[in-house]
């Protein structure tokens, strides 16, 4: 599958997952219902240490700019007075800060799946090693599991897990290669989640 359209089915089934809190009866749930958006640099430091990765790993424009600290600074709410003169976060999020975050986490996710083939596996090893179709079935439920205990802290609920797990299907008539686009897919659904991305 072409990366533009690994990032359309992401970003057409990213709803499946839902908000973190999802009723006013969960105890869970805030009272104010308040959430505040991550920096950037925060974001980034979480995505690098739940994909097991270096903050500088994440993503490179062009091979030479770091996503986060040089190309997409001021996009996903940093500041820069230095040089362009912005001492202040952006009052309001930039058009490009959902295209930022998508970038920065297809890239990062794309990363931990080929380091991953290459083993020793940190998140995707169940599903390199699955053979079998039940099998293989199990192995996208563990890697989910582990998706949302690495990226958002905490354990994954059982329809977090279906819906990643679903996903599957939607890509198996489609995609050359439906495991490796599933596993980035679910990767970057975790990571670009509401949860993630706000306190």
């Amino acid at each position: 599958m072409r990366p533009d359209h690994l990032l359309l089915w992401a970003l057409g089934l990213s709803t499946l997952l839902g908000p973190a809190c999802k009723t006013a009866d969960d105890p869970g749930t805030s009272a104010k219902a308040r959430v505040m958006p991550k920096h950037g640099q925060v974001w980034g430091r979480d995505l690098a240490t739940g994909l097991g990765l270096q903050e500088w790993e994440l993503c490179q424009e062009l091979g030479q700019l770091d996503c986060i600290s040089d190309a997409h600074l001021i996009t996903l709410g940093g500041v820069e007075p230095t040089t362009l003169g912005i001492d202040q976060p952006l009052a309001n999020a930039a058009v490009s800060a959902p295209i930022a975050v998508d970038r920065v986490a297809m890239a990062a996710c794309g990363e931990r799946w080929e380091r991953d083939l290459a083993g020793p596996a940190v998140i995707f090893g169940a599903v390199l090693e699955a053979k079998a179709g039940a099998d293989r079935k199990k192995a996208r439920e563990e890697v989910s599991s582990l998706l949302v205990q690495r990226l958002l802290a905490r354990q994954a609920t059982k329809d977090e897990v279906a819906a990643l797990v679903d996903l599957y299907d939607a890509l198996e008539d489609i995609s050359e290669e439906p495991d490796r686009d599933w596993a980035i897919g679910a990767c970057m659904m975790v990571a670009t989640s509401t949860e993630a991305l706000f306190y």
